[in-house]
């Protein structure tokens, strides 16, 4: 199960409809906050989670997730707007796995999930 974190609720439903036309198992959630909970409830290998959210940030989701015995084996995949070389190691810094820019094709997404899920 793949989980996508993305405050823009109508881009987390397009990248789950997308996601589930691949044949991938997908949930959106709206924020931070729902996203921490729907991974300790849903415990997904994957999370796609979007940087910049006004409750929680990305970088504050992948710490907890790190944090969470349970949650720090999951693959997170930081998405962002901004792909400068400081911003990708404020990512990794934070315990994300990868950092992909804006906008993803799905072509990229298919690649990086092949031997995760």
């Amino acid at each position: 199960m793949l989980l996508v974190i993305d405050d823009n609720r109508e881009l987390a439903d397009l990248w789950c409809e997308c996601l589930l036309r691949e044949q991938y198992e997908a949930a959106a959630a709206y924020s931070g906050e729902e996203g921490l909970a729907l991974a300790k409830e849903r415990k997904p290998r994957v999370i796609l989670c979007d940087v910049r959210m006004p409750d929680l940030s990305g970088h504050d989701v992948a710490r907890q997730v790190r944090s969470d015995e349970e949650l720090r084996d999951i693959f997170l995949v930081a998405v962002s707007g901004y792909s400068s070389e400081e911003d990708v190691r404020r990512s990794l810094q934070a315990g994300f796995d990868v950092h992909l820019s804006k906008p993803l094709k799905i072509e990229v997404i298919k690649e990086l999930l092949h031997n995760r899920t």
